[in-house]
């Protein structure tokens, strides 16, 4: 593969501040604003998830908060999150067409009404979204928000073939292609998931269901929306991550690394690859066949591999833990944005998404349920679901909207408040999750508020100053007419 040493862009980015507006009718309706305005928004509902799923009430005895498939608080934790996850894929959604510079007027459009759509929507519903049945407003309300999210993948990856068939050089580099896949497992999960709401919500309604599961696979319906939902799972938590390393690749130097630095990266974004690749083909086979996905007997009995593990996760730790390991580590030592190495005004930006993703892999690991459920107890349910994936993925994107849209003093500030933040954070979740200390919640508690504090100063400053830059192209027309 030949890889340019700069990416081609139009000459309005997506975040241009004095692009023409997409919608001149609705010129308040800036991508800079929606991003800033959803950053503040999933925020307040993170803040909100403490009242569906609190991690320091009911964790040694059986209660409500006692999190599992058979709680009547599992539908809602799962839901809110899945609330969360879409303002966090919309966000992602809206940086992508600036980094990977999407031309089309149509696409952008359609990703930015989408993204409105999605982003609001979807936390809405998340909070009265609290069980199964189809009478639940919430629900719906979050089914219209998952069908936007699913307008946006396809426009997207409508986006990215269209920059491929125009044959622009930045279509053919590691960053372009791992992007573009991650887009098309994200609709593959998408739509899976659509399929096991349906039997969820509707039971086995057509009967080509039920019978598709006993005679294909020999399970009964639960049993296969389990599947399902494992699949999805699964697939999700491998294509953000992937997703955000090709963002982060890009805003963070990747065309400029040069010698060995280069190759690292390069190796780094193959295994990545690799792991969406492997995930879809498993998830696949693990969604609509018999095929089990678990590890070798040889391999479980070797001493310090962990009983939980299946084919899955040890894929997901070797290509996309290992290429990200390879890729980010390559991004902090060989590139020079927004400074040089020796400058420490740079090194917190850089090293951030480094650092978020050795936060994902070690809570993700040490929180596994341990009661026999599929997320946990409380404690590992939060911290695992809300800190350990979701606060990770949103930090970096926080990091990389700085760094694009707000001055030097403010996106250094945010980037070394958000590696503290990330920091306290993490070692007060190990303190909690090893030792079951309270002191160790307090540390994590007052990592959280940092990097909230983060959320919010970036949204400010950021629709601060697109207001700014909006009420002086408003004075300009105004002038002109």
């Amino acid at each position: 593969m030949t890889e340019t040493t700069e990416a081609s862009a139009p000459a309005s980015a997506f975040f241009e501040a004095n692009a023409e507006p997409l919608f001149p009718k609705a010129r308040w309706l800036t991508p800079q604003r929606l991003a800033f305005f959803l950053l503040f928004w999933v925020t307040v509902f993170f803040a909100g998830s403490l009242f569906v799923n609190n991690p320091f009430t009911g964790s040694s005895s059986a209660s409500n908060w006692d999190i599992g498939a058979n709680s009547p608080n599992y539908y809602w934790v799962v839901m809110y999150l899945h609330g969360l996850n879409t303002g966090l894929v919309g966000l992602a959604a809206l940086v992508a067409c600036d980094i990977f510079a999407i031309a089309s007027i149509h696409v952008r459009r359609g990703i930015l009404v989408g993204v409105l759509l999605a982003g609001v929507l979807a936390p809405i519903g998340a909070i009265f979204n609290t069980s199964a049945p189809w009478t639940n407003a919430g629900l719906w309300i979050q089914v219209v928000a998952f069908l936007a999210l699913d307008e946006i993948a396809i426009l997207f990856l409508w986006g990215m073939l269209s920059v491929w068939r125009e044959g622009a050089p930045r279509s053919r580099t590691f960053p372009f292609i791992t992007a573009t896949l991650t887009g098309a497992v994200m609709l593959v999960a998408a739509l899976i998931g659509h399929l096991a709401g349906i039997i969820l919500g509707f039971g086995d309604n057509p009967p080509l269901l039920g019978q598709y599961a006993s005679q294909e696979l020999g399970l009964s319906l639960n049993d296969w929306a389990g599947a399902l939902i494992g699949t999805h799972s699964y697939l999700m938590i491998s294509a953000v991550p992937a997703g955000i390393m090709s963002l982060v690749a890009v805003r963070f130097g990747y065309y400029r690394l040069k010698g060995w630095t280069k190759g690292l990266a390069q190796f780094g974004f193959l295994l990545v690859c690799l792991d969406l690749v492997l995930q879809t083909g498993m998830g696949l086979l693990s969604g609509f066949s018999d095929w089990p996905g678990d590890l070798p007997p040889q391999v479980l009995a070797i001493a310090g591999v962990p009983s939980f593990l299946a084919l899955n996760d040890t894929v997901n730790f070797v290509f996309l833990i290992g290429g990200g390991v390879f890729l980010l580590g390559a991004l902090v030592i060989g590139t020079s944005r927004p400074g040089s190495w020796t400058d420490l005004r740079g090194v917190s930006l850089r090293a951030v998404p480094l650092l978020m993703l050795v936060v994902f892999t070690v809570l993700t690991a040490l929180t596994e349920p341990s009661n026999g459920t599929i997320v946990g107890t409380p404690p590992q349910a939060w911290l695992r679901l809300f800190v350990g994936f979701w606060l990770t993925m949103i930090v970096v994107l926080v990091v990389l909207l700085s760094e694009r849209l707000l001055g030097e003093q403010r996106r250094v500030r945010i980037g070394w408040m958000a590696t503290s933040g990330a920091l306290v954070t993490f070692a007060g979740a190990l303190v909690y999750v090893t030792t079951g200390l309270i002191a160790g919640g307090v540390l994590a508690t007052l990592g959280i508020l940092i990097l909230g504090f983060s959320f919010l100063y970036t949204s400010w400053w950021g629709l601060y100053s697109d207001t700014a830059r909006l009420r002086g192209a408003l004075g300009r027309a105004t002038e002109t007419e």
